[in-house]
């Protein structure tokens, strides 16, 4: 990836101030469609560590040595990578013999010198460092292979004071030859340090190893998770898309769902149950992927989040290209089929009685599937429109003829009542805010869902995903809602195209949430989306303007819930903007007025320590005068919600 910097990125979207006329909007009592209720929604798959190392809470890197990166790359080629000495022992990764599992067959192995004496060990850097809080509960385990007899003294230590920030000693009685499971032990660490900067450290007695060598895998370190879920999701990432008040999540994701190349797809049957049984697999973005957060996590942290799901399921196309010829797909439709009845099944199924053995009784609510994910990427798509899609949607329509269909390709190769398509955006903020009216004359009987969207900066020689994400990329995003929020009768979901991303490793790229090991930051666009999700009726409810389509600096749309009615207004690159609203039907002679607005239209979000937010939410109330409601922004580059 290229990385481009904001300065430059700016000067070439640089969006030049209009003065707005003033203009009155009149906004109608009811009388238009009915609103999607999904319509605000995202999208997870694991990129720039939104699972390892971001929504899955686990905290150690390199916890079973299952692959590693290489040169940006994703690879099968063990290291030690994430691992260091404490003393003078040596450590290595080695095939097992015997192996912990036959899915985890490397260990890490420490040989310690004769005639050691003192504390030995080696200690972890984790993702980036750890988030050490004192009033969180922790949990830490691993496996351990050799003879030894006596205490484990693990715990956080800090990098920049040489601080203990806590300690706790377990009790490990092991053999030689045999593995030996210990089982978590939950401590508390003495103080919270504020700042990343940590390592967690595994002390051993020198003098009883002196001489020999130990070998342990599946190292392991949870804190306090969403909900108390065993294996669950780090609370602070999933507390800030609670806030996001998203109303459903496609997943496992999208070009990590389909792999690189025949055989690294995201298999759903390697994903679940005991963590000793999942290999894991190269992922798409550079990293190899642990499978810890598997199908089984996901579909909990889905259901805690109160989130409609859209299934993903893999179709045959792999990102580098590799097609699944016709005369094999049909094992990967029977795979497809045992997930559904996995994921939706009874217990009288077979599939459906392996899950509710795995803790999870209740069936999973799953009404809606898309068949594949940008199919029409790398000469997929006549292999998609010949036979790839109609080998999955002919088997689920027969077992499952309610199920809502999405194909990743528009229009879908075959149609028919339950069959939506899905279209992804990612351009640049001058072409966002042309797709105002994009969705005005679209076929009313096709549904689709806009299931990735993303406003970039593009570069000839760059990555597409670059982007600063400021307050006019957002509001440019904005305008494109407001046109799929008007047009929801056909338009059934939106998903920003990246939900989460490491800020260390990625900063530059956009998402809606990016995080560090101890902090969050909340984008300009989730803001955008909060917004928009918060404040949505049930039904469109037309708007007119004296200068008839009224098409910048100021765009809109409205809707209604019962009798409240909520006028979305943006203000883009507008001085001085001025409208007078006008209400039919009843109304109270108060509105009240959210205000999402930045200093500038280049404003961005940072963490704190980097500035900060920019953003600011504001809540004011208009009081009629003349029979209108007269509404001034401030800011050239502002969104304000009306509610009457």
């Amino acid at each position: 990836m290229i990385k481009a910097s904001t300065t430059l990125a700016l000067s070439l979207l640089a969006t030049p101030l209009v003065v707005a006329q003033r203009q009155t909007l009149t906004v109608a009592a009811s009388g238009g469609n009915q609103s999607s209720p999904l319509l605000y929604g995202t999208l997870y798959e694991d990129i720039y560590h939104s699972g390892d190392g971001g929504l899955y809470a686990e905290l150690i890197r390199n916890r079973a040595f299952q692959g590693s990166s290489q040169n940006g790359q994703a690879s099968t080629v063990r290291t030690t990578d994430f691992w260091h000495p404490i003393g003078n022992v040596q450590l290595s990764v080695e095939q097992s013999s015997p192996a912990l599992s036959p899915s985890l067959t490397y260990d890490l192995r420490i040989d310690v010198p004769s005639g050691t004496t003192g504390p030995i060990g080696f200690y972890n850097d984790g993702f980036w460092g750890f988030d050490v809080d004192a009033t969180k509960r922790y949990a830490a385990s691993f496996s351990i292979k050799g003879a030894y007899n006596g205490g484990v003294t693990v715990g956080f230590n800090n990098t920049l004071s040489g601080t203990q920030l806590s300690k706790t000693t377990i009790q490990v009685n092991s053999s030689d030859g045999v593995w030996t499971s210990v089982h978590p032990a939950v401590f508390q660490p003495f103080s919270t340090p504020g700042s990343p900067n940590s390592t967690f450290t595994y002390i051993f007695d020198g003098a009883q190893l002196a001489g020999k060598s130990i070998q342990v895998n599946l190292l392991s370190v949870f804190k306090q998770t969403y909900k108390d879920r065993p294996n669950g999701v780090r609370e602070d990432l999933a507390a800030s898309f609670d806030g996001l008040e998203s109303t459903w999540v496609r997943l496992p994701g999208g070009n990590n769902m389909q792999g690189l190349s025949i055989g690294n797809e995201w298999h759903w049957d390697r994903t679940y149950g005991d963590l000793k049984n999942r290999t894991g697999h190269i992922g798409t973005w550079g990293d190899y992927q642990t499978d810890g957060f598997g199908v089984l996590e996901m579909m909990q942290w889905a259901t805690d989040s109160n989130q409609t799901l859209v299934l993903g399921i893999f179709a045959g196309l792999h990102i580098g290209g590799a097609l699944v010829t016709e005369d094999n797909l049909g094992g990967y439709v029977d795979s497809t089929m045992n997930y559904l009845e996995f994921l939706k099944g009874d217990t009288s199924t077979t599939w459906g009685a392996r899950r509710a053995n795995l803790g999870f009784p209740i069936p999973f609510k799953i009404d809606h599937i898309e068949i594949g994910n940008e199919d029409y990427l790398n000469g997929g798509t006549e292999s998609y429109n010949t036979y790839r899609f109609k080998a999955f949607y002919d088997r689920i329509r027969a077992e499952y003829p309610d199920i809502t269909l999405i194909s990743s390709i528009s229009p879908p190769p075959i149609s028919g009542p339950n069959t939506w398509a899905d279209l992804h955006f990612y351009y640049n903020q001058d072409t966002f805010a042309s797709l105002y009216d994009r969705f005005d004359n679209s076929d009313r009987s096709l549904p689709i869902v806009v299931g990735e969207y993303a406003c970039i900066f593009e570069f000839s020689n760059g990555y597409p995903e670059i982007g600063a994400q400021t307050m006019g990329m957002a509001l440019a995003e904005g305008i494109m809602l407001l046109g799929a929020e008007r047009n929801s009768d056909i338009v059934k979901g939106t998903a920003y195209g990246a939900l989460i991303k490491q800020y260390d490793e990625m900063s530059s790229t956009v998402s809606v949430i990016k995080h560090t090991a101890n902090q969050i930051l909340q984008t300009t666009s989730y803001y955008l989306q909060q917004t928009f999700s918060r404040y949505k009726g049930t039904e469109t409810v037309a708007v007119t303007s004296e200068f008839g389509s009224g098409i910048g600096p100021l765009y809109w749309s409205a809707t209604r819930a019962g009798s409240t009615r909520y006028l979305k207004l943006i203000n883009y690159y507008g001085v001085d903007s001025v409208v007078d609203i006008v209400f039919e039907g009843p109304y109270s002679s108060t509105v009240k007025v959210i205000t999402l607005t930045a200093p500038a239209c280049n404003s961005t979000n940072s963490l704190p320590q980097l500035g900060g937010e920019s953003t600011s939410i504001l809540h004011s109330e208009l009081d009629e005068s003349d029979g209108k409601f007269t509404v001034s922004f401030r800011s050239p580059c502002e969104l304000k919600v009306v509610i009457a």
